[in-house]
């Protein structure tokens, strides 16, 4: 667990450069008034970390300079309004959210955060590796105001609550089970986010997420392949992996066969976990056989290994 308060707005620097990236914070307007900041911090996992933040009126900024040139991990936050109002401007745009509607930014992003009067949020902080979120899917939902009443985000709200106040009596296994869930709670919600028109990247990145949403909803699909991607979108093979390549993305079928093995990976992690053969065919795999060489070769431990021990 990490915790801090801070009354100034240099102190609260100080504690951003800890538990958050490094921000250059400043009173709001002109002059300096009274600054109170306080967090808690505590992680599932080395993927999800949960913080609940308090502060008074300030403005925080990580310029384009400094997110270019700072090594830090690329990291994800999920910022849920429980009071005041919070405004997050990068990649071109600006999200305003009140209490229950959130907002994602990203650390290696130049960003502007303005808290316009004394407010609170529960963040989720996951990096991208980690995750596994495609690119794309991050940059189309970045700085999208989520209203309060969207059912995924009451959901992941709920959940993220509840954890602040059990993170502390989990095992590591129970962890890291609720770290895999919450995860899962964010991609879904992004995607969603993301599917709106107007939401949508221009070029091949709006391409590349409308294709990789088209393979997760057919993943359990063993006939599932680069043709059939091809076919759904009126283009050659060759063109959906060129649309995959411009994203920055790996080539459409290691992408495939990456998120199957995600997704198992998650289903066996369950309790009570299903049988090897049944996650094998949930998630696209013609055999058992494959599906554990395939397993093995990326997890370095076989599915049924995985399954009993929670690794």
């Amino acid at each position: 667990m990490f915790s801090a308060v801070a009354d100034s707005v240099e102190a609260w620097s100080a504690v951003a450069d800890d538990c958050f990236v490094p921000l250059q914070v400043r009173p709001p307007g002109s002059g300096r008034r009274t600054f109170h900041g306080e967090v808690v911090s505590r992680a599932l996992d080395h993927r999800v970390t949960i913080a609940g933040i308090a502060a008074s009126s300030c403005r925080m900024v990580r310029t384009s300079r400094a997110a270019a040139s700072e090594d830090i991990p690329d990291t994800l936050f999920v910022s849920l309004q429980r009071s005041g109002t919070f405004r997050a401007t990068l990649a071109g745009r600006t999200a305003a959210v009140t209490a229950g509607e959130a907002v994602l930014y990203r650390s290696r992003e130049a960003m502007t955060l303005d808290v316009d009067a004394v407010g609170s949020c529960l963040t989720l902080q996951i990096p991208v590796a980690a995750a596994g979120l495609p690119d794309p899917l991050v940059t189309a939902a970045l700085a999208r105001p989520v209203p309060a009443a969207h059912p995924l985000l009451r959901v992941l709200t709920a959940t993220a609550d509840t954890l602040e106040d059990t993170a502390a009596d989990l095992d590591p296994v129970a962890g890291a089970r609720m770290a895999s869930t919450v995860i899962d709670l964010v991609d879904a919600l992004l995607r969603s986010v993301a599917g709106d028109d107007d939401a949508r990247p221009a070029g091949p990145a709006a391409l590349a997420t409308a294709m990789q949403r088209f393979l997760l909803d057919h993943l359990g699909d063993p006939a599932l392949s680069v043709d059939a991607v091809a076919r759904r979108f009126g283009v050659s093979g060759r063109y959906v992996g060129r649309v995959f390549a411009d994203a920055g993305e790996p080539p459409p079928a290691t992408w495939l066969r990456d998120e199957r093995l995600r997704r198992a990976a998650r289903l066996l992690e369950r309790a009570p976990a299903p049988t090897v053969a049944a996650v094998a065919a949930r998630c696209g795999f013609a055999d058992v056989t494959t599906f554990t060489r395939a397993f093995r070769r990326r997890h370095g431990v076989s599915p049924g290994t995985w399954r009993t021990h929670g690794v």
